[in-house]
């Protein structure tokens, strides 16, 4: 499982740093993503199950029936089918995907190279990075009122914005701290939803209903922290920008 979480977390910090540091236009730019996106996304399917399954146990022995039997044994069953969905898709693009890391790989040792061979170049670098935490901060400071339709969205741009700021080593730890906080809230929010709509589908709404109300129960309160997180950081950091200052070199 930690195997494949790792491949999916460094497939998006790739993505994020391409995005800042390659121009949109670019079709290396273009050909990495294309390539890192059902890579991520497959290993992402499998590691959806492993963290549905680890949540579905948790509700054993609560239980008085075989409702968490029969939704652990469902999830393994996708478990099984992700797991060789995400091996053909590494084996049909292992090559190009390999060739596509060592020429970013090139580029990012080129670029911090030229971070450190003088001050002009440093300017350019942080700059860069600096520009696109603002960019992110700006969009995520003016998000609509929360609700569940657009919380996932907002912690997606909540990773980006805190892979930015960990690459400008400028960002009060505070404010990186809590968008760490308001991802996992969010995330294990979302979990548990996903887990509840799996469980709808699987259980029988009459036999099994003990079992649905307590996964009820759980998104609810799963919510209500997930929303207190991430309205925390709008308020408290992102509307005047309190948690990022930029060093002068």
């Amino acid at each position: 499982m930690n195997d494949i979480h790792d491949l999916r977390t460094r497939a998006r910090r790739v993505e994020a740093i391409a995005g800042i540091l390659i121009p949109a236009n670019e079709n290396s730019r273009r050909r990495l993503l294309k390539l890192l996106k059902p890579l991520r996304k497959a290993a992402g399917d499998v590691r959806d199950m492993d963290v549905l399954a680890a949540k579905a146990r948790t509700l054993a022995g609560r239980q008085q029936d075989n409702s968490v039997v029969c939704l652990l044994e469902h999830l393994q069953a996708i478990r099984i089918e992700s797991a060789r969905k995400l091996v053909n898709t590494v084996n049909k693009q292992r090559a190009d995907t390999r060739d596509g890391l060592k020429q970013f790989s090139r580029r990012i040792e080129k670029h911090i190279h030229t971070r450190e061979s003088g001050s002009a170049s440093k300017t350019t670098a942080r700059k860069s990075y600096t520009d696109a935490a603002i960019r992110l901060m700006d969009e995520l400071s003016r998000w609509p009122a929360f609700s569940k339709d657009n919380l996932h969205p907002f912690r997606i741009e909540v990773k980006h914005l805190r892979y930015v700021l960990l690459l400008t080593e400028t960002a009060d730890l505070k404010f990186v701290n809590a968008l760490e906080k308001a991802k996992s809230r969010i995330g294990d929010w979302h979990d548990w939803q996903e887990l509840r709509d799996i469980a709808l589908e699987v259980l029988d709404p009459k036999k099994n209903r003990p079992m649905l109300q307590e996964i009820d129960e759980i998104v609810g309160k799963k919510l209500k922290q997930a929303l207190a997180a991430a309205h925390s950081v709008k308020t408290r950091y992102l509307g005047a920008y309190r948690g990022f200052t930029v060093v002068e070199p």
